[in-house]
Formats: C-alpha cells, sequence, structure tokens
C-alpha cells in the first residue's frame, strides 16, 4: 500500500493551493483587483475616469509594444553570452506559443498596471487636502541624528559638476525601468516571468496608494529656498520642478469642482519613493538570477537615493520606505507565486532550484 504523502497545512500553502485553481495568475488576478477596486474608489468619490483615460494612457504603450519585445529577446541572449549559457535552450522557448501568450499577458497586466498607478497618483490631491511633509522634514531629522539630508546633500554639491550627472542619471530612472521590465518578460523561465511581474504589481500598486496614504511633495516643495542655489545645476530636475507645480496648481483646482486640461503623467508624489523602489527590486531580481546585473542596480539603488536627495524629489525616509517596499514586494511574489499551473493540477511542486 503507497504511504500517504506528508500535507503541507501552512498558511502559505493554503494560499498557494487556492491560487492555483484560479484561471489567472497571481500577477493577474492582484492586478486585476487591484484596477477594478482603484477605478471604482475613483469614480465613488467623483473622479471622471471613463474610457478617456483608457486612451490616453493605454493606446500609446499598446503602440510602443514591439520595441520591448526586441529589446528583451535582444538583452537575454547578451545575457547568456555573458554568463556563458547555450543559445539553444532559450531559441527553443521562443519558439514555444506558451512564451510568446505568456510576454502578452505579462504586458497587459504591465498596462493596466501603468494605467492604475497614474490615475490613482495624479488624483491625490482631490482625494487629501492634508500633507505629511512637516511631519517627514523632522522624521529625516531625528533619523540623521538632528542634520537634514535634504539639507546636507544641496550644500554639499550646490557648487559641485557632479549634481549636473545626478540630475542626468535620474532623468534616465524611467528608460531603466522600461528596460529591466523588458529583459525580465523575455526570460525563458516561466515561473521568473511571472514572479517578478507579481513583484512589480505590489512595488507600484501598493505604492500609489501609500501616496493617498501619506501624501506628501517633497523637500523641494516643502522648503524650495534650499534649492535656489543648486537649481542652474540640476536643469532637468529644475524644468521638471516646474512642470510638475503647474500641473499639481490644476489638480488643486479641481477641489471646486473644475478641473481644467491637465497631465495624469506629471503628478507629485514623494512618499515613497518608487525611484528608489524599483531599482532596489530590479538588484533582488538580478542577485537571484542575473547576477552580472546586481552589483549594477545596487549601485543603482544608492545613486538613486543620492539624486533624490540632490534634486528634491524626495526625503530620505521616502527612499529608505522604498528599498523596504522593493524587499516585501520581492518576498510576496515568491510566497504567491511557486509555479504551479492554474490550468494543471494544484500543488504540483516547482521545478527544481525555483522554490523561494
Amino acid at each position: 500500500m503507497t504511504p500517504d504523502l506528508p500535507q503541507d497545512s501552512s498558511a502559505p500553502a493554503r494560499w498557494r493551493a487556492a491560487l492555483a485553481r484560479l484561471p489567472l495568475y497571481p500577477f493577474e488576478w492582484i492586478c486585476l483587483l487591484l484596477t477594478v477596486s482603484s477605478v471604482g474608489f475613483l469614480r465613488w468619490r467623483g473622479m471622471r475616469i471613463d474610457w478617456k483615460t483608457v486612451e490616453y494612457t493605454v493606446y500609446p504603450m499598446l503602440h510602443a509594444l514591439a520595441w520591448p519585445l526586441v529589446l528583451g529577446v535582444g538583452l537575454q541572449m547578451v545575457m547568456h553570452l555573458v554568463q556563458r549559457k547555450p543559445l539553444s535552450g532559450y531559441l527553443a522557448a521562443l519558439k514555444s506559443w506558451r512564451w510568446w501568450g505568456l510576454w502578452l499577458r505579462l504586458w497587459v497586466v504591465c498596462m493596466a498596471l501603468t494605467y492604475t498607478y497614474f490615475w490613482v497618483k495624479v488624483c491625490v490631491p482631490l482625494l487629501r487636502a492634508d500633507l505629511y511633509d512637516p511631519v517627514l522634514w523632522k522624521l529625516d531629522r531625528l533619523l540623521h541624528f538632528g542634520f537634514s539630508p535634504s539639507v546636507f546633500a544641496t550644500a554639499l554639491f550646490e557648487h559641485s559638476a557632479l549634481a549636473g550627472g545626478l540630475d542626468r542619471w535620474y532623468g534616465l530612472w524611467t528608460t531603466s525601468v522600461l528596460v529591466m521590465i523588458a529583459f525580465f518578460t523575455a526570460s525563458a523561465d516561466a515561473v521568473l516571468r511571472r514572479r517578478f511581474m507579481l513583484s512589480c504589481v505590489f512595488l507600484w500598486g501598493l505604492g500609489c496608494w501609500l501616496y493617498v496614504a501619506l501624501p506628501a511633495l517633497g523637500p523641494v516643495f516643502f522648503v524650495p529656498e534650499l534649492w535656489q542655489e543648486i537649481a542652474p545645476r540640476i536643469p532637468g530636475a529644475s524644468a521638471m520642478h516646474e512642470a510638475l507645480w503647474a500641473n499639481y496648481q490644476k489638480m488643486l483646482t479641481g477641489r471646486n469642482g473644475v478641473l481644467r486640461e491637465f497631465n495624469p503623467i506629471y503628478a507629485i508624489a514623494a512618499m515613497p519613493s518608487l525611484h528608489v523602489g524599483a531599482h532596489a527590486l530590479f538588484a533582488a531580481w538580478s542577485w537571484r538570477h542575473a547576477r552580472p546585473l546586481a552589483l549594477l542596480f545596487i549601485g543603482a539603488t544608492m545613486l538613486t537615493l543620492l539624486g533624490s536627495l540632490v534634486t528634491g524629489w524626495h526625503y530620505a525616509v521616502d527612499g529608505y520606505a522604498g528599498i523596504l517596499l522593493a524587499y516585501v514586494s520581492y518576498r510576496l511574489a515568491l510566497v504567491c507565486e511557486r509555479g504551479a499551473d492554474p490550468a494543471g493540477t494544484p500543488g504540483v511542486p516547482a521545478p527544481a532550484g525555483e522554490e523561494g
């Protein structure tokens, strides 16, 4: 008689078994829940979230889907060569309809996540009239033994050409995010792809609602005189400060029911810093699956944290919160996605080497 196999009755195991019975992967149903609940909440609060908002933010991404595919596949091939792995296995994966189907599903979720993030973030001034900048400013000083990291960073770099370098580095953030999402979503490892996107859903999904829970503008808007001397050395950030502040003023008029033309991409929110958080998340996944990139993104995380202080976008505590949120998102992705096929048998163990 075949003995009974031991059953894992832990809470994470029960959650994974429940998730495996769903027709969607965890990254899909969690993003769906986030999107539906966010849109429902914004409409309940009187925001006009209709099909035009989809046209404005999603359609441009649809038209640009080809380049992340080409870029991601190209970068994966380069990484295989760097790690001295044969390309034959990766090329075989590209011939599978499952690879293409998952790639499309990943980018559909990426577009839905971007849509939700932009519209929740830009609506923060309409949802909350209070600001936590005084609290964050005091917390920064408390955590750094009475010294403000913002004051220190601006004093250190206001007469240095390095300020311009940090300004340019910070301006490359969007490009770095798109490149890394393209890279990981083009992997041959299906479990890695799903886990990675799930961690992105947690990072940006939780992040945008933390903006609502802890509304803050950032030090450059709270203490603008501190950046008067350094402003000419950070032209990119200075121009963006003006653009975002003008858009924020337009959003404030919406509190009286008269909201003029505005740009949903030009939203202000400080806590947490998802600029720092995203690079920290990429460092975590790189350390696990693309070690040659790990040191690069550990360094990138530190540079982005420093750049956020010099350019005035964030308090230091925003960056620390972003790193913590990235770690939590990474761990949640490992717990929630263990490699079970939603169309298959629940409880099937993940392939060797894929356990979290």
